[in-house]
């Protein structure tokens, strides 16, 4: 009796440890605690989240979720101010994934976070021209355009222009 309760009790583990490792089932709970709330985000949890979705791409390369799962750890990354992560899972969704359709709007974040967090313009405009030679008629196109007449404008000079534009 004690042997087949010991069984079971092991079994009772196994199974709640596979469970547990479900990837899209911890994705799932990670997102009802980060977006599920009007209170401020947790930044653990966030964190959390956007290790999910990578992993759970490094576990599953050649799953229809995987370029989007990175592409919500873009979102949740940069919205955590982590412009360096970021910029690594931007760089992996690019490589890995460039035909997926958002992979354009990556490469449109990372020229913005080269130019607004580091203040690297040179990198800034190489990315935003970059976008412009592999995407001339891609969703951002128009705003890469804009951001480089306007790179490295102070916003007394931005105004200066704009005022001359209604003129």
């Amino acid at each position: 009796m004690k042997r087949l309760l010991l069984v079971l009790a092991v079994i009772a583990l196994v199974l709640a440890g596979c469970n547990n490792n479900d990837p899209a089932k911890r994705i799932n709970e990670l997102e009802k605690q980060v977006f599920s709330t009007e209170d401020v985000i947790d930044p653990v949890v966030a964190s959390d989240l956007v290790s999910a979705y990578c992993d759970f791409a490094d576990a599953n390369p050649s799953d229809a979720m995987s370029p989007e799962y990175l592409f919500k750890a873009v979102d949740v990354s940069m919205n955590l101010n982590e412009p360096q992560r970021t910029i690594s899972i931007i760089d992996r969704l690019i490589a890995d994934y460039p035909d997926y359709p958002r992979t354009q709007a990556a490469l449109f974040v990372k020229a913005f976070i080269f130019e607004t967090k580091y203040n690297n313009l040179d990198m800034a405009k190489k990315l935003y021209e970059q976008y412009l030679e592999q995407y001339p008629d891609g969703e951002f196109a128009d705003d890469c355009k804009a951001s480089i007449e306007f790179l490295g404008l102070s916003p007394e000079e931005l105004v200066k222009r704009f005022e001359a534009l209604e003129e």
